[in-house]
């Protein structure tokens, strides 16, 4: 853990390593999204209940903790924490494999937010030091990665566990990778100086926690680039949480054979999304910096509408082949986000305004999204069902109207993510305000 000046060749190790940290990370987050309706057979919980631990129970301390762990993270070894963080989130992720209810599993998710919330800030601020502005967005389009990644080995993998050995295997199996990972990043990845990438050494102690709020809330940039993620955010896990949900309820097929729909809408689309967004808006930000708002604005356009249209398609490979197309245009916000961030902060700035965008994100968009879409998924789902009290007959499978039952969830959950897909449009418009101020205010953190 030396802070000598890397090599070209930690440089690629670290961005290697982190994005398969991250890409854990994402598979101990999300595997409850495809194993979600194997848990709601099982233990009985609604929706709503799905939602939260989908979304709040994870999102929560994940937010809170992300910053005073951030301000750790100014002043202390990042590798020290990134290793930590990794073996906590881990071995909570397994212990939900012992849940016996819903608050056992409730508990078990808040303590894998809990060792999430080391990891995220302090990797992007070792990256801004391993790699310059001008190559921001595409190093943090690599590390968005892991999301697709993520959604391809723990969507389809615990699935399969799921379907042939039960859900609660499939929370052992993928807790097991992130303890190795953790020493690996312990043992061999290297702190570098502190605006090392900008030929600087920084060396001063780390500005308070209010200097970093009153540097990023008086931009105009930052607050319209923040409150365009947190709508992205509030639709994408909410259409995390429930597209396995709707895959199986709407076309009535088995658990594996939906996390092979999520894994083929999600990873290819998400990917080139991510990718995209950060090489095209790096090439173009070298003619026009405002195209860090213009690139994610228009992608955000686009993603609405083709999200409709996947959803109501009646035909199952009609529906994944559509579904395809949003994510490559809602994934290009990712990279152009985090890079403007960090250029607009100093160095020691870097892992606290990760931190601040990430828990505005997670305690707004992770945190109510999926809980929000789970309130209307039951709701809908409550008027389409015509044979009594949907909340009382159908909380689950094993009723006599399980027919009836499915196809009242179906309807529910495909309303209700038509309708909130919808606010991506509201993001687009905040990524083109930013655009309009963007150019001066880089100019002016120079």
């Amino acid at each position: 853990m030396t802070k000598t000046p890397p090599t070209p060749a930690d440089r690629r190790w670290a961005l290697i390593l982190l994005v398969a940290i991250s890409t854990v990370a994402f598979i101990d987050r999300s595997i409850l999204n495809t194993v979600g309706q194997a848990i709601k057979d099982d233990l009985k919980i609604s929706d709503l209940q799905l939602g939260l631990l989908g979304g709040a129970a994870f999102a929560i301390l994940y937010g809170v903790l992300g910053i005073p762990i951030a301000r750790i993270a100014e002043r202390r070894s990042r590798v020290a924490i990134i290793s930590l963080a990794v073996a906590v989130w881990s071995a909570m992720t397994a212990l939900s494999g012992f849940a016996g209810g819903f608050t056992h599993l409730l508990l078990a998710r808040i303590g894998v937010g809990v060792g999430e919330a080391g990891a995220g800030a302090p990797s992007q601020s070792l990256l801004s030091d391993y790699y310059p502005p001008e190559k921001r967005a595409s190093v943090f389009s690599i590390l968005g990665l892991a999301t697709p990644f993520g959604i391809v080995i723990g969507g389809l993998g615990g699935a399969i566990v799921a379907q042939h050995f039960g859900w609660r295997a499939a929370f052992f199996i993928v807790g097991v990778p992130g303890l190795l990972l953790a020493l690996v990043a312990w043992l061999t990845l290297k702190e570098p100086p502190r605006g090392f990438s900008e030929g600087r050494d920084d060396t001063g102690a780390a500005p308070p926690l209010t200097a970093v709020l009153k540097r990023l809330f008086a931009s105009k940039t930052f607050r319209h680039v923040l409150m365009a993620a947190v709508i992205v955010n509030f639709v994408g896990f909410s259409g995390m949480s429930f597209l396995h949900p709707f895959m199986v309820r709407t076309f009535n097929v088995d658990y594996t054979t939906a996390a092979f729909a999520f894994v083929i809408v999600n990873s290819i689309s998400l990917a080139g999304g991510y990718l995209a967004g950060g090489f095209i808006t790096d090439r173009l930000v070298k003619k026009d910096v405002r195209f860090y708002g213009w690139a994610p604005a228009i992608g955000m356009l686009l993603a609405g509408p083709a999200y409709i249209l996947g959803f109501i398609q009646t035909e199952w490979v009609a529906a994944i082949l559509v579904l395809i197309l949003p994510g490559l245009f809602s994934g290009i916000y990712f990279g152009p986000t985090f890079a403007v961030t960090h250029n607009l902060v100093e160095p020691r700035m870097r892992a606290s305004a990760t931190a601040i965008l990430s828990l505005i994100m997670s305690i707004v968009g992770m945190t109510t999204g999926p809980v929000i879409t789970g309130w209307l998924s039951d709701h809908f789902a409550t008027e389409a069902f015509k044979a009594g009290d949907y909340a009382v007959l159908c909380p689950g499978t094993g009723t006599a109207l399980a027919d009836a039952c499915r196809i009242a969830s179906a309807s529910g959950i495909k309303t209700a993510l038509i309708l909130i897909v919808t606010l991506f449009w509201w993001a687009a418009l905040h990524f083109y305000l930013a655009s309009r101020s963007i150019k001066a205010e880089l100019e002016g953190a120079a």
